[in-house]
Parts: C-alpha cells; sequence; structure tokens
C-alpha cells in the first residue's frame, strides 16, 4: 500500500469514528432487545438533564435521537426548568413524559404493528407511600420520524384495544369469556318474567295456584 492509499484508508477509518453510535440503533430497531436498549438510552438521555444545567439548544440536542419533535416538546415544557441558557430537570414524584419504569421482562410486551411499535406494560394498583394508582397499562408509542425511530406517544390506560389484545392473548380470551357468559346469563334471565308480573306469580304459586296453558283457566289446588 502506498502512502497516498495509506492516507485515504486512514482518513476513511476518521470517518466512520465520526459517525454517532446510535445511528443506526434508531433506523432499525429489530426484536425486543433492540427495543428495551434504545428505551433504556432514551430514559438516560432524560435523567442526564439533571446532571448539570446546558442551554436549549444543548438540551433539544440530548433528546432528539430518541423522541419526536412533539414528545420532545412536551416534556421540555413539563420538566425543563431555567434562565438564561442554564436549563435542567429537576427529582419530583410526578414526571410527566419520562420513560416509564419498565421492568423490562416478559413483563414488558413489544408489539409490532403495521406503522408502529408499542411498548407496553400491566401495573397492578398501588395504595402506599407518596404515589398511589389503580391497576393500570403503560404504554409508548414508536414511529419512524425522518427514517429513524423514536417515542412518539405516553400512553395510561388509552393503550389501542388491539394492542392490548395481541400484548396480553390470555386476557383477552379471559375478557371474550366472561363477555359470552354475560350474554348467556342475560339470555337465560330473559326467560323468566319479571316485575309486577313476576310478583303475582310468585303469590300465586305460593297459594298452590297452577296455570292451565290448554284453555287458559285457573285451577286452585286447595284441599
Amino acid at each position: 500500500m502506498d502512502k497516498l492509499s495509506r492516507l485515504l484508508f486512514l482518513f476513511s477509518m476518521f470517518l466512520v469514528l465520526l459517525v454517532p453510535v446510535h445511528a443506526n440503533a434508531q433506523s432499525e430497531l429489530k426484536g425486543r432487545e433492540q427495543v428495551f436498549e434504545f428505551l433504556g438510552k432514551a430514559f438516560e438521555s432524560q435523567v442526564s438533564l439533571s446532571e448539570k444545567g446546558r442551554t436549549m439548544k444543548q438540551v433539544e440536542a440530548v433528546l432528539d435521537p430518541y423522541f419526536t419533535e412533539d414528545y420532545k416538546s412536551q416534556f421540555i415544557e413539563e420538566n425543563v426548568i431555567g434562565q438564561e441558557n442554564q436549563y435542567q430537570t429537576y427529582g419530583t414524584d410526578f414526571a410527566p413524559y419520562y420513560i416509564p419504569f419498565y421492568a423490562f421482562s416478559d413483563k414488558t410486551k413489544v408489539v409490532d404493528m403495521e406503522d408502529a411499535i408499542y411498548v407496553v406494560e400491566f401495573f397492578p394498583g398501588n395504595g402506599e407511600g407518596p404515589v398511589s394508582y389503580d391497576d393500570h397499562y403503560e404504554g409508548l408509542k414508536l414511529v419512524q420520524e425522518e427514517g429513524n425511530w423514536k417515542v412518539a406517544d405516553y400512553l395510561y390506560d388509552e393503550i389501542p384495544e388491539e394492542v392490548i389484545n395481541k400484548a396480553y392473548p390470555e386476557k383477552a380470551k379471559a375478557k371474550q369469556a366472561e363477555s359470552t357468559e354475560k350474554d348467556r346469563s342475560s339470555a337465560y334471565e330473559g326467560n323468566f318474567v319479571t316485575g309486577p308480573n313476576f310478583s303475582m306469580l310468585k303469590t300465586f304459586m305460593e297459594l298452590g295456584v297452577i296455570f292451565k296453558n290448554e284453555n287458559r283457566t285457573l285451577l286452585f289446588g286447595l284441599l
């Protein structure tokens, strides 16, 4: 290899090193492990904003690889505080638009839809501590923006039913079975007389009155 070729090779390697490591990770998310890794980095980017003051341009640059423009704006509006080019986040019990505290285990479901990726987890209710809540689902919707996957929406119990059914097929089957049982019960109850007529029928039965449908007469079964 001559001197010119060697210089060109070194220069090309230098350019490769300049390319951000996360560039390919953003454009392709194949499998749940890559999705989890991406969300972990997204959460780290949010948390890092508490370390020191930054200009607003720097704050946006930290968040930009992981969040859409709308989501980024909402997060900044709710969580970033400062003035005179010294902006940062502060700890709080209520932190909207942060990546949820997923278990990143079998409890955390990844659902691929036609034009989006949903990450969903069921959180049992908690009545203790400074923050209490009921049973609920928390989800994130990821979409592609300019060719890169980014977090677009935070969903609290507003996850499309189709996504829930794919994430938790066992719960979907249980819900369907429960609905079918209710329909059967309603149909069964509909065969009985209710209301005032039922009270009258009950009284007749207690007195020994028998309805004879053939000639529509009443036979009093009194001895």
